[in-house]
């Protein structure tokens, strides 16, 4: 496999116009509709659920942590002692319009 970007763009492409596999260059039956072969999408498949539940992890941890800290779990500034809500006015602003905008699109 090229090293190089444009390289490898170039190999991708000869192969996808061949009908193979960009990924590793395997032949795929016509009447299949996606580009890569099932091998290689299963591939990318797990590759993406791993790091997802590392992500995942993280964020967990980070929401606790500021929410046993007194800040916003979402944008991590200082709330007050007395503030009624988890969540800051803003990040609740920003949630209140989207959840309408959602409901204005039904």
């Amino acid at each position: 496999m090229p090293t190089e970007n444009s390289e490898r763009r170039i190999v991708y492409l000869q192969r996808k116009k061949d009908g193979c596999c960009p990924r590793c260059g395997n032949k795929k039956r016509k009447t299949e509709k996606f580009s890569y072969c099932d091998e290689c999408r299963e591939f990318f498949r797990s590759y993406q659920k791993g790091i997802a539940r590392e992500e995942n992890e993280v964020r967990k941890e980070r929401y606790d942590q500021r929410k046993r800290n007194n800040q916003c779990p979402r944008c991590g500034i200082k709330l007050g002692k007395r503030y009624p809500n988890i969540i800051c006015t803003e990040c609740l602003e920003k949630q209140y319009g989207y959840n309408t905008a959602k409901t204005a699109r039904r």
